[in-house]
């Protein structure tokens, strides 16, 4: 429970779930006195040493204490909102907000004024812990992350500390958050992770899959006119020969002509795991009318954005290792120190990057703007 304390954060439980143990670089803080404890069922269980112990579920609230003597609270900075604007703000739910591209979103939605939520299970940084493995550059825990942010602009982020995958978790999540957009990052997102044995193919298939599956749910029931924002991968099409289309493609058949999905070629569980979302989604928003975007990008790759540049607690991560550093990260530290580069396969292969400061980095929060900008 040490990383869940904090004298700066005050708490709601919001529901019950047992997370897969304790983070990395968690700073030692005190909680309030006055919350209430449920237990709930966790995927994660198979993937954990044996002697962790289970935590709790939570909703924090951080609260403007100083971070440091540089740090100065600034109720305004950055915001496209004023204390005397009368107009509601949008809702976004930001699933995975603790992890790279969910973290820059999560900060960059609320330095626009939009009312923000984090929803993590915390389980990325376990996967860490597990392989030896660390981010170049140093994390803070989740609530010093989110206390400094409050303490720089003055603007709370919402956090709720569960996994997708249970279902009730989830439903309390949407009932109390009431989002108008659900931006959707909660995934293993790396596919060597995937191959590296049966237990984690079939946890990447079951997180990813299933937790997509709850939100689609959770929308259809308590929140119809929610848009999902999903972040997908180009590595669903594979490396086919011809040109990948926008989503569809127009086929000539034996003298008959069809728009149909472009064909999938996915290359490991994790990929696989990304077609069935796709399928998914497509399917609910033909027999539900979910409102649903499904991005499917390149590598996303750099640390910072204007908003994780504030403060050092706010950084994002750097993964160079061979299971979830992209393969630029890799290259440039491998540079950087001397080191061959490995470059996979014939080495052959071409594909986009997209700076995470720029626009084209984070459509998510960009496809977001747009739609509540209409």
């Amino acid at each position: 429970m040490a990383h869940l304390m904090s004298t700066s954060c005050s708490i709601k439980i919001s529901s019950s779930y047992r997370p897969c143990g304790q983070p990395l670089n968690q700073d030692r803080t005190v909680l309030p006195n006055s919350f209430t404890i449920k237990t709930s069922k966790s995927p994660f269980k198979r993937l954990v040493s044996k002697g962790h112990r289970a935590g709790r579920s939570c909703l924090v609230l951080a609260t403007a204490a100083p971070v440091s003597k540089e740090v100065s609270a600034n109720p305004w900075s950055g915001s496209d909102r004023s204390p005397n604007d009368s107009s509601k703000p949008q809702r976004v739910m930001v699933i995975g907000g603790d992890g790279y591209c969910g973290w820059a979103t999560a900060l960059h939605l609320s330095n626009k004024g939009y009312k923000v939520a984090i929803v993590d299970s915390l389980v990325r940084r376990l996967f860490d812990h597990q392989l030896g493995l660390d981010s170049l550059t140093p994390i803070s825990s989740i609530h010093n992350r989110l206390r400094c942010w409050k303490a720089i602009t003055g603007k709370t982020i919402e956090l709720y500390i569960g996994d997708i995958c249970d279902f009730e978790f989830l439903s309390e999540t949407f009932n109390s958050f009431e989002p108008d957009a659900v931006v959707h990052f909660g995934e293993q997102r790396s596919a060597p992770y995937s191959m590296i044995d049966r237990s984690r193919a079939v946890f990447t298939q079951k997180n990813n899959v299933i937790g997509t599956l709850n939100v689609l749910f959770a929308i259809k029931e308590f929140r119809e006119e929610c848009h999902l924002v999903k972040l997908g991968t180009m590595g669903e099409y594979g490396t086919p020969n011809i040109d990948i289309e926008e989503g569809y493609i127009t086929i000539s058949h034996n003298g008959r002509t069809d728009t149909l999905p472009y064909p999938k070629q996915a290359s490991s569980f994790y990929h696989l795991s990304k077609v069935h979302d796709s399928n998914n989604i497509a399917f609910t928003c033909k027999a539900w009318g979910i409102r649903a975007t499904d991005l499917n990008q390149g590598v996303v790759y750099g640390v910072k954005t204007d908003e994780t540049s504030m403060h050092e607690q706010l950084c994002n991560r750097l993964d160079y290792d061979g299971v979830f550093g992209t393969a630029l990260n890799r290259f440039c530290v491998q540079a950087a120190v001397g080191h061959p580069l490995t470059v996979y396969g014939k080495g052959g292969q071409v594909s986009v990057l997209f700076q995470i400061s720029t626009k084209a980095s984070m459509p998510c929060t960009f496809c977001l703007l747009f739609h509540f900008d209409k």
